[in-house]
């Protein structure tokens, strides 16, 4: 790797891990900052989460497509400029609207930010340190919200504002680094010629429904997961139980993510992708399987939460190179655009998973989430197979 392509990948890597810290400072405060200055009910707040999530992702789709008609460079700094506004913004009003909104805007604008940071390294990369790269970012990432819930913690003792003002100070240094340290990229200099942009290809290309149809019901499984347990045994037990699982399960996942996540993700490549998305969804089945017959023995919730996270490390990057792998150049952007949409399974999670145990036996809950994730990794064949007879017409 080049100099300057280092330098540029280092800068992105520290920007992602910081704009992650201030995310996972204020994210989970949310739900104590609308009940303090708003007094909003539980189901009240919840509805309000998942609205302001699923309009970022939405928004999102729309803004990171456009990004291939523009400098990548331009566009993740317009994407973190919003980032920060949302932020100082939300202590400053008093409306409950405007704060969803706000929040959108950030959810809106981190995405973005995350989808033109793939797809940054997706046209300057090679084929072998790209999957070696989204790894490493998948585990910096995992450092970031391992990170910035302390911190939070540490500073809504001191004022429920707080938060805010740190995610925006650590959104304003990847603006510096950005733009002293990251070059423009120029897809047409690579070897293959760009496509024309075209947003309805996206709409006629079979492979990538399947695998953004695919990344909706494992999100949904492996996105929200902590939240999902944490309701889980709030149903089947009590609130002191639950903070002892989640105390539990939420070190070893970080752990497991931040040790093997780099090891595992570097090794993926065209050719052994598909055994290694099976392996994966193995060990999602085996950890849900271990989650439900755990019952008050932490060890095993411990040793389900390992398992389970194996399934997690493999994924996140496994479908990173899935869209990789058929995305035209000059359409990266877009593509991984439509991938995000696979994220509203992540914030349609803790929705359905309340009205599950709410009308369902407890355990259903992971039978069902079995069935999510068995039905992504059929999605993932098809979407393979598509891809592969895409390639052979245009031979």
């Amino acid at each position: 790797m080049k100099a300057t392509l280092r330098r540029s990948t280092g800068a992105l890597l520290a920007s992602s891990l910081l704009l992650t810290i201030g995310r996972g400072a204020t994210l989970p405060f949310m739900t104590i900052y609308l009940t303090r200055k708003y007094a909003m009910t539980v189901d009240t707040i919840g509805y309000a989460m998942t609205i302001a999530l699923t309009i970022g992702v939405i928004f999102s789709l729309g803004f990171g497509i456009l990004a291939d008609k523009f400098d990548k460079k331009r566009y993740m700094l317009l994407a973190i400029a919003a980032f920060i506004a949302g932020f100082i913004a939300i202590p400053l009003v008093n409306s409950v609207t405007l704060v969803v909104l706000f929040f959108a805007l950030i959810n809106c604008s981190y995405s973005v930010f995350a989808t033109v940071l793939k797809a940054w390294f997706s046209d300057a990369l090679s084929s072998t340190e790209k999957a070696r790269i989204f790894s490493l970012n998948y585990t910096i990432l995992n450092i970031g919200w391992t990170v910035g819930p302390p911190l939070g913690t540490l500073l809504v003792m001191y004022s429920i504002n707080l938060p805010f003002l740190l995610a925006a100070i650590c959104a304003a240094l990847p603006l510096v680094f950005i733009q002293r340290y990251v070059q423009r990229i120029v897809v047409a200099d690579k070897e293959n010629s760009p496509a024309a942009w075209d947003p309805t290809v996206l709409l006629h290309d079979k492979a990538l429904m399947w695998f953004t149809c695919s990344g909706l019901l494992a999100s949904f499984v492996g996105g929200s997961f902590a939240s999902c347990i944490s309701q889980y045994v709030l149903a089947i037990a009590d609130s002191e139980f639950a903070e002892k699982v989640v105390a539990v399960i939420l070190p070893v996942n970080a752990v497991i993510v931040v040790t093997l996540q780099y090891a595992v993700g570097r090794r993926l490549t065209a050719s052994n992708l598909r055994p290694l998305m099976t392996f994966g969804t193995v060990c999602f089945v085996l950890g849900l399987l271990g989650f439900m017959y755990s019952g008050s023995n932490l060890i095993y919730w411990g040793l389900a939460a390992a398992v389970f996270t194996l399934g997690e490390v493999i994924y996140a990057p496994g479908e990173y190179m899935l869209i990789d792998n058929i995305a035209p150049p000059g359409m990266k952007a877009s593509y991984f655009s439509a991938q995000a949409l696979g994220w509203l399974g992540a914030a349609m999670n803790p929705m359905l998973t309340g009205q599950i145990l709410t009308h369902l036996p407890s355990a259903s809950l992971f039978m069902i989430m079995i069935a999510a994730i068995v039905m992504a990794w059929f999605l993932i064949q098809k979407g393979m197979r598509a891809s592969r007879r895409k390639e052979i017409a245009s031979l």
